[in-house]
Formats: structure tokens, sequence, C-alpha cells
């Protein structure tokens, strides 16, 4: 048995929640679901006008606006949308000093088609943008804010329930693996991406439920914060918990993120769905 992935011919659409939020109305026949309108008022979302991102920065105002959750938050779409699709979604954290934004740069290096993406902004401001700290509301806090927003790209994306991969770069991929550990049975997986091992005093205690679920850890030779031994041995503690786990090891300097990481996330999700698939 196979699946057949969209085929892709133009640029990711996406939304921006503070974009949405700003406008005091909405030309018909948008309007932001979840936010201006009940369930039951709102327009049916017309995903062909949905508008690349060279469209929407030229006219922040086209296209339709939704919200998921009532804070900053953006998603990003394949090249073409196909509704009766079931795709993947990968829930994406963004590094130190960043924002949601950075997904829009992020998905197409990941793969044009294969995917939904969204990504939330970090819980505490940093200069020139925000980053993760589970010192605020602590690991389950974040855990129900990453739930609460894949609860809202179902409702209105086709998602498939059992393909929502938490990923990120650096103090990203940090905050990825920790709700991961966390509420391992809600997502399929986690991609780490040059990020530190979490600070948790009892980083397996939902070890039944990380049976059987996948893990990516990454970093290079030269990474700051993240040495190939401390990667390696992380590894190894989660791949006896009953995790499968996959690592890379780059030789780039320091904790810059390449397309070769991008293109490796892509191919270890999509190994993971070929066996599930013929399993």
């Amino acid at each position: 048995m196979s699946e057949q992935f969209p085929h892709a011919s133009r640029l990711t659409g996406y939304f921006n929640f503070e974009r949405a939020h700003n406008r005091n109305e909405f030309p018909a026949p948008w309007k932001a679901l979840g936010m201006t309108a009940a369930a039951d008022e709102a327009e049916v979302l017309d995903y062909d006008q949905i508008p690349t991102r060279d469209e929407m920065d030229a006219d922040p105002d086209c296209g339709p606006a939704i919200s998921l959750i009532d804070e900053p938050h953006a998603i990003a779409l394949p090249d073409i949308y196909e509704p009766g699709y079931n795709y993947p979604l990968i829930v994406w954290f963004h590094g130190n000093g960043q924002t949601e934004d950075e997904i829009f740069d992020v998905l197409p290096q990941i793969s044009e088609r294969n995917y939904l993406a969204v990504a939330m902004r970090g819980n505490l401001p940093e200069e020139g943008g925000a980053r993760w700290s589970t010192s605020v509301g602590g690991t389950l806090e974040m855990a129900r804010r990453v739930e609460d927003v894949v609860r809202g790209m179902q409702e209105h994306f086709s998602v498939n329930p059992q393909r929502v991969y938490l990923a990120g770069m650096g103090t990203g991929g940090t905050a990825a693996l920790e709700v991961f550990l966390e509420r391992p049975d809600a997502f399929a997986g986690a991609a780490c991406l040059c990020g530190e091992f979490p600070q948790i005093e009892t980083p397996l205690a939902r070890f039944r439920g990380l049976r059987g679920r996948r893990l990516l850890l990454s970093t290079t030779f030269t990474c700051p914060d993240v040495k190939v031994i401390d990667m390696v041995n992380s590894g190894r503690m989660l791949y006896a918990a009953g995790l499968q786990v996959g690592t890379r090891i780059y030789q780039q300097a320091g904790e810059a993120a390449t397309t070769k990481m991008f293109r490796d996330v892509d191919q270890w999700i999509m190994d993971g769905i070929q066996t599930a698939l013929h399993a």
C-alpha cells in the first residue's frame, strides 16, 4: 500500500494571527474563524484563495484569515493544498530571538508539498523576538497550548491525527523534545535539531507512552551547546526506553540550520510513514 503526495506548483501560502487580529473588519467572504464569528456563522474557507507569502507581503489584507488560539501563531501550507488528503502536521518551535514567522522559511526547506505546519511564539520576550521557557507555567502548560493549536488545525484543515510531529532548532528543539516527553501519546514523534536535552528530573516518567514513538536528534561537531557525546548518550537512554531514535551529525560550525538538516527531517518523517504503511 502506498500514498500519493500532492505535487507542488506554487509558493507556500500562509496565515499570521497578528495581521488578522489587527484588522477591524474582514471583507466578505473572509471571516476570522473562531475569532469574530460563531462556528456555525463562519464562512467556509476557500482554500484556492489562500495567498502566497509574496502576495501577503505585498497586501497584508488579502486572502482569508483564521485563528486557532488567542495568541500569536502562524500557519504554513504546502504549495498546493488538497483538502481530501490527510497531511502530516509539523508543529515548529522557533529559536531564541525569532518568532512564529520563522516557519515560512523553514517549511519550504523541509518540503514544499508534504506537510501542513503551524508555529507559535515563545512564551518569554527576547530582543528581536521571543524564546521558550518551561519556567513560565511549566511543561504541562506548554503542552496544553500545543495540543490546543493542533486541535485547531484539525478543525480547519485535513490533518492526519496519527502523524503530528514536533520539531525545533536550538532552544526550540529543546522545547519540542520536552513537550514530547511530557505528552508522548499525543504526538507521533519529535525532531530536536542542535537542541540540548531538557533539564527534566524524570525524563522517562511517561515511558509507557514513549514506546514505539519516533525521535530525531542532531548536532554538529562544533555546536557550542550540544556535544556529540551528549547527544549519543541521550539517544541511547531514550532508545533503551523503547523509542525509535535516529541521530544525525553535521560538519558545519555552530547552530545555524542548513537545508540539509531540514531535508533530513523530511526524509526521517517520510521513512517512518512508509515503514508504518508496510508494517
